[in-house]
């Protein structure tokens, strides 16, 4: 089964990076039919869950929308690499319309978030808590809607020349 989770976005630019994942964050509540006996669960995603998956071509969509591809990994648009902190991509937009109609939503706060969507390989639970140690993952996507409040992304001009990715958690009350 494809599952998907999503993260925090921002953007003004041509370039957006930060972290689709942060590892070891809890999620919001989740409730998935098939999974927990569709008991509300928090779940949390392991150091290096996605390191399996990196070698692959990873796809940049809109909304889990396989139709509405912006980018890969493929094409060198889009990279992703797992560190310390979770799942770190940027991702250069192309220059075409559906690139620039994204743009547009996401300046004026409708596309506010990343996410991304995988297949469990291995996991674990204690009590209601998940914890996916391992998964393959299929596509990130930016979206309207997150499931993992800790995680940002931020937006960078191309002229800022700044190559490396910040990673913004809001700590809980």
């Amino acid at each position: 089964m494809l599952e998907i989770r999503t993260a925090k976005l921002a953007m003004n630019g041509d370039k957006i990076g930060g972290y689709a994942s942060v590892y070891d964050a809890p999620s919001h509540p989740l409730t998935i039919r098939g999974i927990n006996a569709g008991k509300p669960f928090t779940e949390k995603v392991a150091r290096g869950a996605f390191d399996s998956s990196l070698g692959n071509n990873i796809s940049l969509l809109v909304g889990h929308d396989a139709r509405d591809l912006l980018a890969n990994t493929k094409s060198g648009l889009l990279q992703l690499r797992s560190d310390r902190h979770g799942l770190a991509f940027e991702v250069t937009l192309p220059d075409t319309q559906r690139a620039k109609d994204v743009r547009q939503l996401v300046d004026a706060g409708v596309l506010s978030e990343m996410s991304f969507g995988f297949q469990v390989i291995a996991d674990s639970w204690v009590g209601n808590t998940r914890t996916l140690s391992q998964v393959a993952l299929r596509e990130v996507s930016i979206v309207e809607n997150g499931a993992y409040p800790q995680t940002s992304a931020e937006a960078r001009t191309l002229q800022s020349g700044i190559a490396r990715l910040r990673l913004r958690l809001r700590m809980p009350l």
